[in-house]
């Protein structure tokens, strides 16, 4: 989940095929998973009560459609422009058009909007704690490896790019 942008020729990650990817051993979307599923079953173990049904649904709904909304708009745009969707493949350049004008990782922000909208509209309030390890990890885990990849696949492009646009948001 690297970004890149179709607009760049500049591709210096194809010049240095030894730069690989960045070697994340577990998937971000495994680790969501996870904590939904878990947080499910402490919500049906230890009922915890939460917002007003009208008022989790009118949250929770504005937090999914704006999950949804980077997700479905980064995949495309990193498969256009050569990047890949995969924590461990090189991407052949860098992406920074679309939702990576806005972010750095409009996946995982995607992802975090999109388990904490479905937790507030399902009433699971015990996802809500959960998500802070799992962000953590995304930062620790996958985002700085990913970071370090690009860096040297990319240099001065991508510290440049790091520098006009926010990691998360």
């Amino acid at each position: 989940m690297q970004p890149s942008s179709p607009s760049k020729l500049h591709s210096p990650a194809q010049e240095d095929q030894s730069l690989g990817g960045p070697s994340v051993r577990v998937p971000p979307p495994v680790f969501f998973i996870a904590a939904f599923v878990v947080g499910s079953v402490l919500q049906a173990q230890f009922p915890l009560p939460f917002l007003p049904r009208l008022v989790a649904l009118g949250l929770g709904g504005v937090l999914v459609l704006g999950g949804l909304s980077f997700i479905v708009t980064a995949v495309p745009t990193m498969l256009r422009g050569h990047g890949t969707l995969s924590t461990n493949g090189p991407s052949r350049q860098l992406v920074t058009s679309a939702p990576y004008r806005l972010s750095r990782n409009p996946m995982y922000f995607g992802l975090v909007l999109l388990f904490g909208g479905l937790a507030v509209v399902l009433a699971r309030v015990w996802i809500l704690p959960l998500l802070l390890p799992v962000i953590l990890y995304t930062q620790v885990r996958v985002i700085l490896p990913e970071e370090r990849y690009l860096t040297g696949a990319f240099g001065e492009a991508y510290r440049a790019y790091c520098a006009r646009v926010r990691r998360w948001i």
